[in-house]
């Protein structure tokens, strides 16, 4: 069992390479960044429990990757560059050992490597329960941050990718369902790729945007909330996979594409007018993007389902939820 500051010197302080000879990383007080010009700083935060958002059998290697990933997309929702971020391990003495904390930090490694952003500090602590907290910081334009709160009625409702694989993954993983049927899925679940390109290109396009992790109603319900408006999905143009569609043929439920978390892809809506402009950026990219629904001018926060089945079309739930 390694000492706390032996854990920091040997597998975090590598991954602490600032940019600039006058910026401060891991190893003093606190760390000394350097400001950009004519930029905001969106500052991001997300913890991931083991047993709450991973199964306790998941690999250090993807435990690492989810809880980076999942605030990297949340600098995408907004459109934000990533910058760097901090890390806040909880271990439990049975984590705390080379092995574990070797696979840890390479998972960090690789994804932050994407992004080319460094580690800049944190805590370590002991624990009964694996918990990790980590906060990102991503630099976007003065004023052209990304919000929820800017989609109006007639926008058109957008997502990318596909939808619900990450519950699906995660219901592989805990009815032991052939692995190979499911490997696309495990993988959304456990190294989920966060949309920062997207998000980029998306300034000036989205009215509103938010990343899909708490499950695609929840989730448009928090930009309908902010935006002061409803909306209408058609259920039937929700992008799923060859392998959701077996699953909801075998199973005739519906509700992992509309409720399931840990997709991490974006939903966001745009004007009409936007319509031309946002698919040919989709092609370019080679990122794809549907059109899912639109908004209305009607009670706040409501959102009504086309041609869902008729199992699906009163939903008790909407998506994840802590309490």
């Amino acid at each position: 069992m390694a000492h706390e500051f032996d854990v920091i010197e040997t597998f975090f302080k590598p991954l602490s390479k600032v940019g600039q000879a006058e910026e401060i990383g891991i190893g003093d007080d606190g760390a000394v960044l350097s400001c950009l010009s004519g930029h905001q700083l969106v500052v991001v935060t997300d913890t991931v429990i083991e047993g709450v958002h991973f199964p306790a059998e998941t690999s250090a290697y993807d435990i690492a990757w989810k809880a980076l990933a999942v605030n990297l997309s949340d600098l995408a929702a907004m459109g934000a560059t990533p910058a760097f971020y901090s890390l806040a391990l909880s271990l439990p003495a049975e984590k705390n050992d080379q092995a574990w904390l070797e696979l840890f930090a390479g998972g960090l490694k690789q994804l932050a490597s994407l992004y080319n952003i460094p580690l800049v500090g944190g805590d370590t602590t002991r624990s009964d329960r694996l918990t990790i907290t980590v906060t990102a910081q991503g630099w976007v334009e003065t004023g052209q941050a990304i919000l929820r709160k800017g989609a109006k009625p007639g926008d058109l409702i957008f997502v990318s990718g596909k939808l619900g694989e990450g519950g699906l993954g995660l219901k592989a993983v805990q009815q032991h369902w052939d692995e190979a049927d499911y490997v696309d899925a495990k993988q959304k679940l456990n190294q989920p790729a966060p949309q920062v390109t997207l998000g980029y290109y998306l300034k000036g396009l989205a009215t509103s945007a938010i990343d899909v992790s708490d499950g695609l109603l929840a989730d448009l319900k928090h930009i309908l909330a902010s935006s002061k408006c409803s909306a209408w999905i058609d259920v039937e143009s929700v992008p799923i996979s060859d392998t959701m569609r077996a699953y909801i043929k075998q199973s005739e439920d519906w509700s992992l594409p509309l409720i399931a978390g840990d997709d991490y892809e974006l939903c966001f809506t745009i004007h009409p007018d936007s319509r031309s402009s946002l698919l040919t950026l989709a092609q370019e990219l080679d990122i794809p993007l549907t059109e899912i629904g639109q908004i209305e001018k009607e009670e706040e926060g409501d959102i009504r389902l086309k041609n869902a089945p008729e199992q699906q079309a009163h939903l008790n739930q909407f998506g994840f939820e802590h309490f």
